[in-house]
């Protein structure tokens, strides 16, 4: 309940609505219980009130009820703001986390927690809250009532309540860690199935279309057992609860008969007895249901909780003055593997570093550093003197454009997503971004030039084509920083000299970093360094190394120009 009182205060909404519902569906309740009431004062007393009386009371207590009930709909209204309120603020949350926490399988379970976990904390207050405690109240009161008449029997009810919830509560036990194994079934199958529809065409391209369905179908078989197994505990917890209450209605009707017997009881108040045993049992029968399904879906709060409370960035701060950029003692660790070492560098401002290295040496991860893609595990990152927490994501994002192996395009047009850069830039401006960014021959070819739709993420153009953009965003953006991963690694050597002479006019007086493995990028550098196990150190003789490649290039593809000589 904790974490549900939690959620709650962090979405900020108002519970107004939410509790007067709540009462009205009690107030409901008790109304229905005056009925009763009547007919044991009738049952039990020698005069009886007249028959016009008793229908004028009925029908008030009808009217009642009916007016009463109306208030109940304030419960679903109530839920509903919560949920909506409760939804805005976790997207919010989720917009200040780090990209990177967007990436891979972490949004299959962000999926998971923001569908059916939020949709079972919606049922929490619409459906499970106020029927749980609107549930308590005939059996309370009719408790009350078998006191007045045996407190014996009270005594017993009051037992075999205890004892029904005692056996709820142990084997809950078991359904609450079962329910943990069950939701880390569930997101390993919604990673899954995003990774199965993201490999697709790739699989098919290679005819393994089956070689991640089989796991796929494996693990949903799994979720297929776990599931049946947590209905099963879950199931097995209520029936023996509600076993224990039923033969607690026998054994209470029996010791009422003995207690007749013994002359304790006139028939009257047997017959009393009896109905409220009866009538307060029933309730409870449904409240193992609910109790259940409540235990289960508080689970859905805790994860929504532990959403929200996950590492943020500062979005707004202070504009830094200068570009310049530093990192001191930088670690990062990422899904328990170490990826960076204690990486040291400053970059003054308008300097052009390139950074080089084999593959999985951590180039990458320092650019989605600088870009706070990542939070470090340790050390400290700055621009212009200011950290992150003092410049905010905002005024980091301004002044930062990032051109990454991986682009990402939206599904509308080219003039859509280079707008995404500069929203206000004129079609002049625009036209000089496609140029340098060699995008012309495309434009031209086009039916409806740059308001033509290119599909999802870019899927109606090809991968150079979609690196281009990406580059012609960059311009557009013109920010004071630059972070190139690999940016010609789609372009062929026409269109490469055309972007390499517009990025040199571009870099001017800008902070530029770039991850490289072609010469003709560390040429155009002022630093290079070498990135070796997560760890970075300045190449003093970059001539020397540029040989040095020369020489592995001519080395690694020698035996194939012999075997082409040969086979001339």
């Amino acid at each position: 309940m904790n974490s549900l009182r939690r959620l709650i205060e962090h979405s900020g909404a108002k519970t107004q609505h939410f509790w007067f519902g709540l009462l009205g569906k009690v107030a409901t309740e008790l109304i229905g219980l005056l009925v009763w009431i009547m007919l044991f004062t009738f049952l039990l007393s020698s005069e009886s009130l007249p028959f016009t009386v008793m229908l004028l009371i009925a029908l008030s207590l009808i009217l009642a009820q009916w007016i009463v009930g109306q208030s109940t709909k304030l419960s679903f209204l109530g839920a509903y703001q919560i949920t909506h309120q409760l939804r805005h603020q976790l997207l919010t949350d989720i917009r200040l986390q780090p990209l990177a926490a967007l990436r891979g399988k972490r949004l299959g379970e962000k999926v998971k927690l923001l569908t059916s976990d939020l949709k079972q904390f919606e049922d929490i207050f619409s459906h499970l809250l106020t029927e749980f405690v609107a549930t308590w109240v005939t059996p309370i009161v009719m408790t009350i009532v078998l006191a007045l008449i045996q407190p014996w029997l009270a005594v017993t009810l009051v037992l075999i309540f205890g004892l029904a919830f005692s056996v709820l509560v142990l084997v809950e036990r078991r359904f609450s860690h079962q329910a943990d194994h069950t939701h880390h079934t569930n997101v390993q199958s919604s990673n899954l199935l995003l990774e199965y529809l993201d490999c697709l065409p790739m699989l098919r391209s290679f005819g393994q279309s089956g070689r991640l369905a089989d796991p796929l179908c494996q693990q949903i078989e799994k979720q297929k057992d776990q599931g049946l197994g947590l209905e099963w505990l879950g199931g097995s917890g209520v029936l023996l609860a509600t076993l224990i209450l039923e033969l607690g209605l026998v054994i209470n009707l029996v010791l009422a008969a003995w207690l007749v017997d013994l002359d304790w009881l006139n028939r009257s108040q047997f017959l009393v007895a009896v109905v409220v045993t009866v009538v307060s049992i029933r309730p409870l029968a449904r409240m193992t249901v609910y109790a259940a399904l409540l235990r289960y879906m508080l689970k859905a709060a805790s994860r929504l909780h532990q959403l929200s409370q996950l590492p943020q960035q500062t979005s707004q701060g202070v504009e830094p003055s200068t570009f310049d950029l530093s990192l001191k003692d930088i670690h990062l660790c990422l899904d328990g593997q170490p990826v960076l070492n204690g990486v040291n560098l400053e970059v003054a401002e308008g300097e052009h570093i390139v950074l080089v290295g084999k593959s999985g040496s951590g180039k990458s991860s320092l650019l989605d550093v600088l870009a706070v893609f990542h939070i470090p595990t340790q050390g400290c990152l700055t621009m212009g003197g200011k950290t992150l927490d003092e410049i905010g994501t905002e005024h980091w994002y301004r002044h930062i454009a990032y051109v990454t192996q991986e682009v990402q395009l939206l599904g509308g047009s080219l003039r859509d997503n280079l707008l995404l850069a500069k929203p206000e830039a004129s079609e002049q401006v625009l036209c000089e971004a496609v140029e340098a960014a060699g995008l012309s021959e495309l434009v031209a070819k086009l039916p409806h030039g740059l308001d033509s739709r290119i599909g999802e993420n870019g899927n109606q153009i090809s991968g150079g084509e979609r690196q281009r953009l990406s580059i012609a965003r960059a311009l557009l953006h013109d920010a004071p920083i630059l972070l190139l991963d690999e940016f010609t690694s789609a372009l062929d050597s026409q269109t490469q000299a055309q972007v390499l002479q517009a990025l040199e006019i571009l870099c001017q007086g800008k902070t530029v970093i770039s991850v490289a493995h072609r010469l003709e990028t560390i040429q155009q550098a002022d630093t290079v360094y070498l990135m070796e196990a997560g760890q970075l150190r300045k190449v003093e003789k970059v001539e020397q190394y540029q040989q040095e490649v020369t020489t592995a290039n001519s080395q690694l593809y020698k035996p194939q120009l012999c075997k082409k000589s040969e086979m001339a």
